[in-house]
């Protein structure tokens, strides 16, 4: 089994209780196929680089899991269909450094240290 993160887009327009239903799926998904579920990250609505079938806005879901092929080309599938899902990517992660979240939060403290520093 390897380690895996997932980050979905889901459109801004969504209710709070869908997001919850669609993280819930994909965690059935997960566990379904023998995976093991570790954990997610939702992030506030951010405006998107580029427009999304003409949405601008969307709110980005990370998820950490490991598991098997079968796993990740079911999540595909599921994400695929669902109308909520403007776009999703699943990558392989090595597990030694941290994670694409992590390592985001860590240069924010770091950005808002620096800029402590700077107004003493």
């Amino acid at each position: 089994m390897r380690d895996y993160e997932t980050v979905i887009i889901w459109t801004a327009s969504i209710p709070e209780g869908d997001i919850e239903k669609g993280h819930d799926r994909v965690v059935e998904i997960i566990k379904g196929d023998g995976g093991t579920y570790k954990g997610s990250d939702k992030w506030s609505r951010r405006i998107l680089a580029y427009p999304i079938r003409k949405q601008t806005e969307g709110i980005y879901h990370f998820l950490k899991w490991n598991g098997s092929m079968n796993v990740t080309s079911a999540i595909d599938k599921h994400l695929k269909i669902n109308e909520d899902c403007l776009r999703f990517l699943t990558l392989r992660s090595d597990g030694d450094g941290l994670s694409s979240w992590e390592d985001a939060v860590d240069d924010e403290v770091e950005e808002d240290e620096e800029m402590e520093s700077e107004d003493q």
